[in-house]
C-alpha cells in the first residue's frame, strides 16, 4: 500500500490510542468550561466589582448596590417576547412589591379599583409646588394666569429647571399647558419650620394661590383643566432641613430630627390632600437628594460643613417617613395614581458614576478659562452654586423622571404591544 493510501486510511479509522486521547481532551476542555461558568456565576468579575461600588465612605450603611436599588423603583416593562394586550393580572406592572404602581395583581382590585389610569403622554396639564430646586418665580396672584406656555422655553436647550426641561423638551410643548407655582425659600408649613421670609411662603400657600386662581374645575377658561388629564409635582424639604439644622433659628435650641421631620411629612401628606379635594388625581412627589454630599456641606471651606452629619441624618429621617408616608397615601387616595421619584437615591448614583453621565466635577462649581466664566452647565459640572444643581444635572433629572413617569404610563403598560411597537 502506498503511503498516500497508508495515511488516508489512518484518518479513517483512528487507532484505539487516538480516540483515547480525543476523549481525553474533550473532557478537559468541558471541565474547564464548566469550572469557568461556576466561578463567572458565583464570584463577581473586575467589571462587575466595579459596578458594584457603593457610597461606603459616606453611607452609614454600608456599601450599597447603588445601581439596582435605583432601578427598583421603576415599574418594569413587558419583554419583547410578551405581546398583545396583557391581562389585568399581568406581573409586570410591579417591579417589586414596594413598588407605587398603577396596576394591582389582585383581579378583584383591579376589576373595582376607582383609578382612571395615568397616561403621560395623554395629560395636558402640569402644575409644579416646591422651592429654588423647581422654581420659575412666577407670581400668578400680581401678574395674572396665563396660557400655561413658556413661549421663552421652547426650543430652548441650557439654563432651565429640571421642571422646565421636563415641559419643553420631554414632552410635547405645543399640547402641554403649564404653571409652575413653586418659591424660592419655600418650607411646608409655617406650624413646623416657617420660611426664612414671610414672601417666601410655603406649600399652603401655593394651594392657597392655587385654589384661589385655578378652581373650582375646569378653572379660568384658558386653563380648563381636569383630573384625568393633569400632573400634581411636589417636591418640598430642602429648605426645610437647612432651617431644621440651624440652632441659631431655634432660641439657641435644637430641635428634635426625627420628630420634626415626621411633622413636616405627615404636613406635605395633609396639605396633599387639599389638593386632592380640589379635584388632583395624579400626584408625584420626589425625595429629598443628599443635600450633605453637596458643596455646602461636604467641603470644609463652605458655611455648612460644620453641620453636615446632622443634615444627613435628617435628610435620612425625612425620605424614610415620605417614603412610607407617599404610601399610605396612595391607600389613603384610592382613586388617585401616586408616584414617588426617588431623587435621593438618583443622585447618589450620579454622584458615584459622574462619567456614565458626562458629569465632570461633582465638587467644584466654578471653572474660570482665560479670566471669563464659561457656561457651567456646559463645562459638565454637577452643581452651578454650592447647592443647587446645574442645568446640566436638571436636564438628567427630567429625563429619569419622564422615564418614570413613561414606565407609569397606559400607553406603555396597558397597550396592544407587538415585538417592535406599542399601539395605545
Amino acid at each position: 500500500m502506498s503511503r498516500r493510501h497508508q495515511s488516508t486510511s489512518e484518518l479513517m479509522f483512528p487507532s484505539r490510542k487516538v480516540m483515547r486521547f480525543c476523549v481525553l481532551s474533550i473532557f478537559i476542555i468541558a471541565g474547564v468550561w464548566v469550572f469557568t461558568m461556576k466561578a463567572d456565576l458565583t464570584s463577581p468579575n473586575q467589571g462587575q466589582r466595579l459596578m458594584k461600588r457603593g457610597l461606603s465612605e459616606t453611607s452609614n450603611e454600608g456599601e450599597v448596590d447603588l445601581i439596582d436599588d435605583f432601578v427598583n423603583t421603576f415599574p418594569k416593562i413587558r419583554t419583547w417576547q410578551e405581546t398583545g394586550v396583557p391581562s389585568p393580572t399581568a406581573k409586570y406592572v410591579n417591579r417589586n412589591e414596594q413598588q407605587l404602581i398603577i396596576g394591582h395583581e389582585d383581579e378583584m382590585e383591579v376589576v373595582s379599583s376607582k383609578r382612571e389610569p395615568f397616561d403621560w403622554p395623554r395629560s395636558r396639564k402640569l402644575f409644579v409646588f416646591g422651592d429654588s430646586f423647581s422654581t420659575r418665580d412666577k407670581d400668578y396672584r400680581k401678574d395674572g394666569i396665563d396660557g400655561g406656555h413658556f413661549q421663552e422655553l421652547h426650543g430652548k436647550a441650557t439654563d432651565m429647571k429640571w421642571a422646565d426641561y421636563l415641559y419643553a423638551v420631554f414632552h410635547d410643548f405645543h399640547i402641554l399647558q403649564y404653571w409652575n407655582l413653586a418659591k424660592v425659600g419655600a418650607t411646608i408649613h409655617h406650624s413646623v419650620l416657617p420660611p426664612g421670609l414671610e414672601s417666601y411662603g410655603t406649600f399652603e400657600t401655593q394651594i392657597n394661590d392655587f385654589q384661589d386662581l385655578f378652581t373650582p374645575l375646569p378653572g379660568p377658561n384658558q386653563v380648563n383643566w381636569n383630573s384625568n388629564d393633569t400632573l400634581f409635582i411636589i417636591v418640598f424639604g430642602i429648605n426645610d432641613n437647612g432651617r431644621l439644622n440651624r440652632d441659631d433659628l431655634h432660641e439657641g435650641g435644637t430641635l428634635d430630627v426625627e420628630s420634626t421631620t415626621k411633622a413636616l411629612v405627615n404636613s406635605l401628606m395633609e396639605q396633599s390632600k387639599r389638593l386632592h379635594g380640589l379635584g388632583a388625581r395624579n400626584f408625584l412627589f420626589m425625595t429629598l437628594p443628599p443635600l450633605h454630599l453637596s458643596p455646602k456641606y461636604k467641603l470644609p471651606s463652605q458655611v455648612g460643613h460644620d453641620i453636615v452629619n446632622r443634615v444627613e441624618g435628617s435628610v435620612n429621617h425625612f425620605n424614610t417617613f415620605l417614603r412610607s408616608g407617599v404610601k399610605q397615601f396612595e391607600r389613603d387616595m384610592d382613586d388617585s395614581n401616586v408616584m414617588l421619584f426617588d431623587l435621593n437615591k438618583f443622585w447618589k448614583l450620579l454622584l458615584e458614576y459622574p462619567e456614565l453621565f458626562g458629569i465632570t466635577d461633582i465638587s467644584r462649581f466654578r471653572i474660570t478659562i482665560d479670566g471669563r466664566l464659561p457656561n457651567f452647565g456646559r463645562m459638565g459640572l454637577a452643581y452651578h452654586d454650592n447647592q443647587h444643581v446645574s442645568w446640566s444635572s436638571a436636564e438628567l433629572i427630567a429625563r429619569s423622571v419622564n422615564g418614570l413617569l413613561m414606565r407609569n404610563s397606559a400607553s406603555l403598560q396597558m397597550s396592544n404591544a407587538s415585538q417592535t411597537e406599542y399601539t395605545a
